[in-house]
């Protein structure tokens, strides 16, 4: 029988209950968001639209109830979507969330959730730079990956901001091991370059090594070691072959920090 359906076969997903929270959280989230920004817009004076007027919708919608849960005006309780996401996190993702959510900064859920909600199904990630590339943290030819004009993305950029979210909680909350990374990295970037230089051509900064881009390529370190650290642990739970090996022998990371 003929069709005129040209859409693609749904995407198998392991854990679609979470996915579909996930995907109610950041949709709410993303809404909040856009209605906090064009306020921010008026009362900078960026905008002639009425910052009452946002305030009153986001009052009427009750987003931040929606959201985080709590009681309504009537006195009934709300679960809301960022814990329902945390819910479906902890039954569908089995010993990895318990993994996960152990570590200082990750142990609310919400992170965690996004992190497995985006990454799915570890299984299809045969090595661990499979996974350093989707999440936006490969490196080619010794520089970040980036894109190319028509060609498509291998990077999952929802993904990536939820691994600098990460990252930048590690810092916050003084998280062991990874902030010594991060501690460590810094660092040895500053003993390196002690002082900024210009920027390669066609670089989005004008200088490297200031600061806010020596902060920032630590960040990138600690996240790596803790999506290698993932990787392995996540693939050990489902009885998937680890190739330990292959980031400290052929990339370099000789201080990767196996899993307990």
């Amino acid at each position: 029988m003929k069709t005129d359906d040209k859409r693609p076969d749904p995407k198998p997903r392991k854990m679609r209950h979470l996915w579909q929270a996930y995907l109610n959280w950041h949709e709410l989230v993303e809404m909040r968001k856009r209605h906090n920004l064009r306020i921010s817009s008026i009362e900078a004076g960026k905008s002639n639209m009425d910052a009452q007027t946002e305030r009153d919708f986001l009052s009427v919608m009750q987003l931040d109830l929606i959201i985080e849960g709590g009681k309504f005006s009537d006195g009934t309780r709300f679960i809301g979507a960022n814990k329902q996401m945390i819910f479906w996190g902890e039954d569908e993702a089995g010993p990895i969330w318990e993994w996960v959510t152990s570590i200082k900064g990750l142990a609310s859920g919400s992170l965690a959730a996004q992190l497995l909600a985006q990454i799915d199904n570890i299984g299809k990630f045969a090595t661990i730079s499979k996974l350093w590339r989707f999440a936006g943290y490969a490196v080619i030819d010794g520089h970040r990956e980036h894109g190319t004009q028509g060609e498509k993305s291998h990077v999952n950029k929802l993904l990536s901001a939820i691994c600098w979210n990460i990252a930048d909680e590690f810092v916050k909350q003084q998280t062991p091991i990874y902030v010594d990374i991060y501690y460590e990295e810094k660092s040895r970037l500053k003993e390196l370059h002690p002082e900024p230089i210009p920027a390669p051509k066609g670089s989005l900064w004008k200088e490297n090594f200031t600061d806010s881009h020596i902060h920032r390529m630590a960040m990138r370190k600690a996240v790596k070691i803790f999506l290698a650290n993932l990787w392995l642990k996540w693939r050990e739970f489902e009885g998937l072959p680890v190739s330990a090996p292959y980031a400290a022998a052929i990339l370099g990371h000789t201080n990767i920090i196996y899993p307990a």
